[in-house]
């Protein structure tokens, strides 16, 4: 183990992404413990450690198999669960959270393949100045393909760039009109006029009244909705409140309701959002995802305006499907539920929980994919997304 981490010091991974920290830490196993710092941009050996991070060799094993199992491939998810024990100064890993991570992931290994795009990026962007229960904003709008419409929304603090992987890597556009949209503050939309700079708020009714407000301006005619985490939840929220005007959804990574996304380093002054939210987010990915898109995962974090992640992380955890049960009956249209194995925070058991609960639902748990699926691994996506639409389109489980 300690050769392997060793190693991993050298990464360019690891160099460009630990310029201007200046900690040491130790990892430590059950026969083993490596100590190291950032000196000078670099990684080097040794240094007296701010912080320590313990666990069984087995976790260790675990955590840095090339492909490992669901649920064991997060650090952050493993410190929450004390699988890895935190000992020492906890404000120093938050704030060094992405060092330690890029270490874990270089010491990982795996694939390493140079990426090339299948299909350009042929997407229509424009602005409607949209008016609904979250003010007025100028808001951005991509559309790309042809055939029956899609209104695609991102997950919390992201924009409509967690898209682009479907519209180049899949063939879902030579039969889909795929329209994705900013909320506003998010992305290239404007803040919601006359509120102050971290003013931005929302909650699951005010998100269902944007996204009929959204495809009223954008004329959309029974689109399908589809979502995942925060948007996943939203798009069971929509078709129970407003039944008649979507066709169906496709609902990822969400259940009945979430507790486990709240952080006060989401909303501290001393913790760099555009490099702790980013780490947070990471470890909720398959890390045999091509890592070319779950780098995009990670800089979408990195970009988010202040306050962001968090206000719609309070909004998110406001969701509880009892809420709105009483929308949904058997002629309700289909909502098909998808789950990725990798996401630690609404684990396929929640999801297909949430399916059993909606009388017309369809569940599929996606194995290879992680609490992003369709901007992690977009061409494996595409093929449970497909499957999907096909039950909606049937309005039936099957």
């Amino acid at each position: 183990m300690n050769e392997r981490i060793r190693a991993a010091l050298g990464a360019p991974e690891v160099a460009a992404l630990v310029r201007g920290a200046t900690i040491a830490f130790e990892l430590a196993g059950d026969s083993w413990s490596f100590r190291m710092r950032v000196e000078d941009g670099a990684m080097a050996v040794g240094g007296e450690p701010r912080f320590v991070l313990r666990a069984a060799d087995a976790v260790w094993e675990g955590l840095l198999a090339s492909e490992p199992v669901a649920g064991e491939q997060s650090i952050v998810h493993l410190v929450r669960t004390a699988r890895v024990v935190l000992h020492g100064d906890q404000d120093a890993y938050i704030r060094h959270l992405h060092v330690v991570r890029a270490v874990l992931d270089a010491a990982r290994g795996g694939r390493c393949e140079r990426f090339a795009p299948s299909r350009p990026l042929d997407a229509r962007g424009e602005y409607r100045r949209v008016s609904s229960a979250l003010g007025t904003a100028d808001v951005y709008v991509e559309s790309a393909g042809s055939g029956p419409v899609l209104l695609a929304l991102a997950t919390a603090g992201s924009d409509t760039t967690q898209w682009h992987g479907v519209m180049t890597e899949t063939d879902l556009l030579d039969r889909w009109r795929l329209v994705t949209v900013d909320l506003p503050w998010h992305g290239r939309s404007s803040p919601a006029f006359d509120v102050p700079v971290g003013g931005w708020t929302l909650t699951p009714a005010s998100y269902t009244d944007f996204i009929v407000a959204i495809a009223d301006a954008l004329e959309l005619t029974q689109p399908i909705l589809v979502g995942a985490s925060m948007a996943g939840a939203a798009v069971v929220h929509a078709i129970a409140s407003h039944p008649d005007r979507f066709a169906g959804g496709v609902a990822c990574q969400a259940g009945r309701g979430v507790r486990n996304r709240a952080d006060p380093a989401l909303r501290a002054t001393d913790v760099n959002p555009s490099l702790f939210v980013p780490e947070w987010t990471y470890g909720l990915m398959n890390p045999a995802s091509p890592a070319e898109f779950r780098k995009r995962v990670w800089w979408g974090y990195s970009s988010g305006g202040f306050g962001l992640y968090g206000a719609d992380i309070d909004s998110y955890l406001q969701w509880d499907f009892a809420e709105v049960a009483g929308g949904l009956t058997p002629s309700s249209p289909h909502v098909a539920v998808l789950s990725g194995s990798y996401d630690t925070t609404v684990p396929p058991a929640a999801s297909r929980e949430l399916a059993e609960a909606i009388p017309n639902a369809s569940f599929e748990e996606m194995r290879e994919l992680g609490h992003f699926p369709h901007a992690e691994n977009p061409a494996v996506f595409a093929r449970y997304l497909e499957a999907a639409l096909a039950r909606v389109a049937s309005g039936r489980p099957g």
